[in-house]
């Protein structure tokens, strides 16, 4: 952090191994930070996740599945614009919607434009094309939900107004359909004669959200088998969104994996439609290691 004094630059730092037990590495980060605090201050600092916790028995409760979609962010000032305007806008975002899109957007800011004014000027500002986002630092144009930013609905935050599915055929159904396209997806991929084909076991959780007319849309949290795989499109709860047509959320178990599944799920005129990733909970160690890691989550390998 010493090197080229006087010279703007920019650092990127990830860590890969030992997440599940970084607080062992607290001495370690205090004193990275107390050694560098005279750099720190005239720095901007961005310190996040990737996701929300996940391990344990954290999927099993709808908080704690929401909580995974809700990652880690802190975002420190150089000493000279803490409580300035710029201060203000930022702190006011704590609260706010926000997506990578926008820390990206702040990045572009603090690089190409807020120089030119000091970092002074907390007018909305467009960053298009070269951003998809707004930046943290600057006031944000119209209203923000997972309708109109680019936020896919597996990492969707918005608390919409909900309600459980309570019809056992109808969570049958779409976990049914979360389990064909999962197989369907890794037929396209060429890997069924190394994948065990799952089918759908139980609905462990099922909401409807409305989101427009004409429409209904699922979101599940399935099992699958043989794997007994455990995976998500959503949840299987009921929320509503909006006027006319409906989105499921999921939560459901396939078999003989047992692996447990999550998705959203689009309820049309013409059957159902996937609008999400279908998503995997839990531990499933190497039981996919005859697939590319990209299908691993989805397969249960017949030679283990």
């Amino acid at each position: 952090m010493d090197a080229y004094p006087g010279v703007p630059k920019v650092a990127h730092a990830a860590l890969k191994l030992g997440r599940m037990n970084l607080y062992r590495t607290d001495d370690d980060f205090e004193e990275f930070f107390r050694r560098n605090q005279n750099n720190f201050e005239n720095s901007f600092l961005f310190f996040l996740g990737y996701q929300g916790p996940r391990s344990d028995g954290i999927k099993g409760v709808r908080l704690g599945r929401y909580e995974n979609r809700n990652p880690f962010l802190i975002v420190a000032l150089p000493r000279r614009l803490r409580g300035t305007l710029v201060h203000k806008e930022l702190q006011y975002k704590s609260l706010q919607l926000m997506t990578l899109f926008d820390v990206h957007a702040t990045f572009m800011d603090i690089l190409y434009f807020q120089p030119k004014d000091n970092f002074k000027n907390i007018s909305y500002l467009s960053t298009k094309p070269y951003s998809k986002g707004s930046s943290l630092l600057r006031k944000w144009k119209d209203s923000r939900n997972c309708n109109n930013l680019p936020i896919p609905w597996e990492y969707c935050l918005c608390q919409y107004e909900r309600k459980n599915v309570k019809d056992k055929r109808l969570q049958q159904e779409i976990g049914k359909f979360i389990a064909k396209e999962l197989n369907d997806n890794i037929k396209r991929a060429g890997f069924m004669l190394e994948c065990r084909l799952q089918k759908y076991e139980q609905t462990l959780d099922a909401q409807q959200l409305q989101i427009g007319s004409g429409l209904t849309l699922y979101s599940m949290f399935v099992k699958l088998r043989p794997s007994s795989g455990k995976f998500t499109t959503l949840d299987a709860q009921q929320l509503q969104i909006g006027s006319g047509f409906t989105l499921y959320s999921m939560f459901v178990k396939l078999k003989p994996s047992n692996g447990k599944f999550t998705a959203e799920v689009l309820k049309t005129s013409s059957g159902f439609l996937l609008v999400s990733r279908i998503s995997r909970w839990g531990h499933y160690n190497k039981e996919g290691n005859c697939a590319p890691e990209s299908l691993r989550p989805f397969c249960q390998c017949w030679h283990k």
